[in-house]
């Protein structure tokens, strides 16, 4: 999961515009990139609901097989999904996706262990999770992406990346921990946080 960085609703638009029409954009008739979006949507869909539909057994063989699984499989929908309003099908994004997803499934459900199990007090439990949590999952997925587009983790890229995702996560994250915590059983707190993630995912992958 991941008070805020202040922005402007100008600013946020103007920068999820400029990192979407950074990518050349293929004609809406070139019917082999649809058929290939599509497919690859289609099948996103239909494990990343197999799984969340399944969760509860999948977990009784590994608590944490259900959580990385779904985590990987909703990254590669987030992926797919951004691509295909692009019209553009890059398969090595959608396998970065799926690497962080991967990550950040494992690691989010054993912080929201950790959170719900050593941290009492539910302000605090908000607090942590926004001002130590949120900053080390976006780092994470910054220096991943550094490391996977130009093969070395720290760069002014990477910096100037990590501040300016933070910044968009604490417009969103907050909203989405409070309500978690407040409101949703802790059995069922991960696949809701995998469900938020999958619009998270969206917005990294037009930022990154």
């Amino acid at each position: 999961m991941s008070l805020p960085f202040l922005t402007t609703k100008e600013e946020i638009e103007h920068d999820l515009e400029k990192s979407s029409t950074t990518t050349t954009h293929l004609h809406p008739s070139s019917k082999p990139i649809l058929k290939r979006l599509l497919f690859a949507l289609f099948i996103e869909l239909v494990i990343s609901s197999t799984i969340y539909y399944n969760y509860d057994k999948i977990n009784v063989i590994n608590p944490m097989l259900g959580p990385t699984l779904l985590g990987c499989f909703s990254g590669a929908l987030a992926q797919s999904i951004n691509q295909y309003f692009k019209k553009k099908f890059t398969l090595n994004k959608i396998f970065k996706f799926m690497v962080w997803g991967l990550i950040n499934g494992y690691f989010t459900a054993a912080w929201i262990n950790i959170l719900i199990t050593r941290v009492e007090n539910l302000f605090y439990r908000i607090m942590t999770d926004q001002f130590i949590g949120a900053p080390i999952f976006q780092l994470i997925f910054n220096l991943l992406n550094s490391l996977w587009d130009q093969g070395e983790l720290f760069t002014i890229t990477t910096k100037n990346s990590f501040f300016k995702s933070l910044k968009y996560s604490y417009c969103y994250w907050p909203f989405v921990s409070i309500f978690s915590f407040v409101f949703i059983p802790q059995s069922l707190m991960f696949p809701c946080n995998c469900l938020a993630n999958l619009l998270w995912n969206i917005i990294l992958s037009k930022l990154a």
